[in-house]
């Protein structure tokens, strides 16, 4: 192994150099404790120095004093030991494996590999021993991460034919994240080390990949999987159908636009369906507003809380909110102007965007516009004078009524009578089976997300998950809607029931991610911090586990799959998806009978339905499955076998691509509350 250390200072040199030309491991760590490194050095040098004995592929490693920094450590060697011994102590409990991330080409039957470790690169190479390359290249990353601790957090290689296979199999497979560089793209200039840096750099410090935007606020969706992956996750019919209508759009532009990238379902869906249409060559984009944050402090409580009654009293549009938001809304109208004027069909998604309405009839009086609600706005309310509700829906159907079409989750109750009859069409929330939270995971892959977990219930002074005992979870956003309190009561309850019976206790899970555009995240959470500090919560709080998750959607993957039963107590919902994405994976899901909720449940086979506040009822449904062990098994099975297949990704592009079609062919339907599946489906018949 070469190893190459640049202008470091003479002492630290010496000393470093003396360690490497030491060939007892035992020699080596007593060197190497005398020195204190960044965090992971210690790790990369041991990975570096096993490296040859573990793989036939030869390594160097390249460190510069920008990117290092070693400290000869004065402290006397008592007092080491005892730090060394506090973080270990710490540290053992989860045991994460280091993030790498590699950038991988072949080169004259030679396997070439630039991995990035923290700010350090290691190159590897070594012979092709195989004709399939794939195979190797993949086998190699799995040996390695397993051999040296690491977890591949993503991989790029160059578009060749030797790699034709490998994009869905590093996603599926190895849970790496693959980014294939293009022979049109600036990064097939850049050398192989050049090239995984560019790939560290659209990731977080957590090791968590940021929204790709463009310049004109575009979002850059990732390819992680094939035509072929999708077309296995549907029937022979409706794939021939999505085909269909795909080919039918060609020459035509789809648009849409929303708040956030990411943080919630409209942003999972919306990353789904853009990676599908791409890969059916439907000229399909989705942009984000520029983000403001006093415009996001009136959308979230004054737009979204509003509608859906759930705003703290006294919470009502004000003159001021509305110019505010006006004025956020011409900005982001000014910057997209001249996306208005290509698309054919343009989707807004929610009220935040639905400004930007009138901007585009007169940037382009031909484009069709379609509404997308995805929110439980109460109509009734939203109907009366003199509400809140009406206050806010009046201002924002100014807006909305231009739309030709005005889509919403299958409940007339979310739809205020403003909105003719004509113009609504019903559609689902959905969900991907091949996303972050849905794919299926090994067990060795679930095992390093459960320590990702415990590290940040560690870190927010929370005692680790117990993997021996079982555990009940609710997965939504801290939000007022979401029930977390209810959640709480009906788990309290649940233990009384236990104890009395002698009953093992489960613990609790309640954990979501959060959103750039909801403010209301951090409040609920402390008021949930708050309640737990409170009796009777103190004597049993370890029990409990409370977080709000940064956006690795195989964390919550992985809890719904490890845990035994999933609560969805929201007091007002849209449809909630995360019902269906844990009936998936067969979870009994216990939830209050609100929004799209019932939709997706089978009431009594898959999971229970229960009045809005009937907390007992939930605590005894909960008592039932975990205490009848055929009770539960019957109810796996069926939640996992009847989970909605019209809930995914390839039904939700039939219904768009059918709504679009209908409006650039001049064929306008007239809704009356219809189903746009049921309507694409006739389509086929006919």
């Amino acid at each position: 192994m070469n190893i190459t250390v640049h202008n470091l200072k003479t002492k630290q040199v010496n000393m470093f150099k003396h360690v490497y030309s030491t060939s007892s491991k035992r020699s080596i760590l007593q060197k190497l404790s005398k020195l204190k490194f960044i965090p992971g050095f210690f790790a990369l040098v041991l990975a570096g120095l096993s490296l040859l004995r573990k793989t036939m592929i030869s390594t160097s490693m390249v460190i510069t004093p920008q990117q290092m920094d070693v400290l000869i450590d004065d402290t006397d060697t008592e007092s080491v030991t005892q730090e060394r011994s506090f973080q270990v102590n710490q540290i053992e409990p989860v045991s994460i494996p280091s993030a790498t991330y590699a950038s991988i080409e072949v080169k004259h039957d030679t396997i070439h590999v630039a991995q990035a470790c923290g700010d350090n690169i290691i190159m590897h190479k070594g012979p092709l021993l195989h004709q399939d390359t794939a195979s190797e290249v993949l086998n190699w990353l799995k040996q390695a991460a397993q051999q040296r601790h690491l977890q591949f957090v993503a991989a790029s290689f160059r578009e060749d034919d030797q790699f034709k296979n490998i994009l869905s199999r590093l996603w599926l497979q190895n849970d790496i994240v693959p980014y294939i560089i293009r022979k049109q793209d600036a990064a097939l200039q850049l050398t192989l080390e050049e090239q995984v840096r560019d790939v560290v750099s659209r990731f977080d410090e957590d090791n968590i990949v940021r929204p790709q935007l463009s310049a004109t606020h575009e979002v850059q969706v990732a390819e992680l999987v094939t035509y072929e992956d999708y077309r296995e996750t549907a029937s022979q019919e409706d794939f021939a159908l999505l085909t269909e209508l795909a080919r039918t759009f060609q020459g035509k532009k789809l648009v849409f636009i929303n708040a956030t990238p990411r943080g919630g379902g409209v942003a999972l869906m919306r990353h789904a369906l853009i990676r599908l249409l791409r890969l059916l060559h439907v000229d399909a984009h989705w942009y984000v507003l520029i983000p403001n944050k006093e415009a996001f402090d009136i959308t979230k409580p004054k737009f979204h809380n509003v509608l859906q009654a759930v705003a703290a009293p006294g919470t009502e549009l004000t003159q001021e909110d509305k110019d505010v938001y006006d004025a956020w809304i011409k900005e982001n109208a000014s910057a997209f102007e001249d996306v208005f004027r290509q698309a054919h069909v343009i989707v807004i998604d929610d009220p935040q965007p639905s400004g930007l309405i009138p901007y585009i009839k007169q940037a382009n009086p031909d484009a069709k516009i379609i509404y997308r609600s995805h929110i439980q706005i109460v109509g009734r309310l939203a109907s009366q004078p003199g509400t809140p509700q009406r206050t806010t829906w009046s201002f924002l159907w100014e807006k909305i009524q231009h739309a030709d079409y005005f889509v919403s989750h299958p409940m007339k109750m979310f739809i205020p009578d403003d909105v003719p009859a004509e113009q609504i069409f019903y559609m689902p929330a959905t969900t991907d089976p091949l996303d972050g939270l849905n794919k299926p995971l090994a067990e060795d892959q679930m095992s390093i997300y459960l320590k990702q977990f415990n590290a940040l219930l560690l870190h927010e002074g929370q005692t680790p998950l117990d993997e021996e005992r079982p555990y009940i979870i609710q997965v939504a956003r801290f939000d007022p809607s979401k029930g977390i309190p209810d959640v709480l009561e009906a788990y309290r309850k649940l233990r009384d029931m236990l104890e009395k019976q002698q009953k093992p206790i489960p613990q609790l899970v309640i954990t979501g991610n959060s959103s750039i555009d909801d403010p209301d995240g951090v409040p609920v959470y402390n008021l949930v911090k708050r309640i737990l500090e409170s009796e009777p919560y103190t004597d049993f709080v370890d029990d409990i586990k409370v977080v709000r998750l940064p956006h690795r959607d195989q964390v919550l993957n992985t809890l719904l799959r490890k845990s035994e039963v999933v609560l969805q107590l929201s007091l007002k919902e849209g449809f909630e998806v995360k019902v269906t994405e844990a009936l998936m994976k067969g979870k009994p899901v216990v939830a209050y009978k609100v929004g799209g909720i019932p939709l997706q449940i089978q009431d009594g086979i898959t999971g229970h339905l229960v009045e809005v506040g009937d907390i007992t009822q939930v605590a005894q449904h909960l008592y039932d499955l975990l205490t009848d062990e055929s009770h539960y098994q019957r109810m796996s099975k069926a939640a996992a076998e009847l989970a909605g297949k019209d809930y995914l990704t390839i039904p939700n592009a039939i219904c768009w691509l059918y709504l679009a079609l209908q409006l650039v062919n001049g064929e306008k339907l007239e809704g009356h509350y219809q189903w746009v599946r049921a309507l694409a489906q006739k389509n086929l018949e006919k």
